[in-house]
């Protein structure tokens, strides 16, 4: 199996492809403490006020904080919204 990680980390670096979009790596961007942006996730697990849990692809991310709210997202990118106080990847 780590012959074709390899193999693979090997390939995005010489086609110069991005490696979030080539790997399928899950990337967050927070903004202060009001607002996340989440690209490359499979699912959302579990949406409640104070905790939002995505499956990624590889593990569980899980947002906690405030009123939190996804006042947008697609199948790539989901908005995210409120008083966040901790964000985790749990492998």
């Amino acid at each position: 199996m780590k012959k074709m990680e390899q193999w693979k980390e090997e390939l995005v670096t010489s086609l110069e492809v991005p490696r979030d979009l080539a790997m399928k790596e899950t990337v967050v961007t927070i903004t202060g403490l009001q607002q996340a942006v989440v690209c490359n996730y499979r699912s959302i697990l579990c949406y409640q006020s104070e905790e939002i849990l995505l499956l990624t692809f590889c593990g569980k991310l899980r947002i906690r904080g405030k009123r939190l709210t996804i006042p947008s997202y697609t199948p790539e990118e989901m908005h995210i919204e409120g008083r966040i106080s901790e964000v985790v990847l749990e492998r």
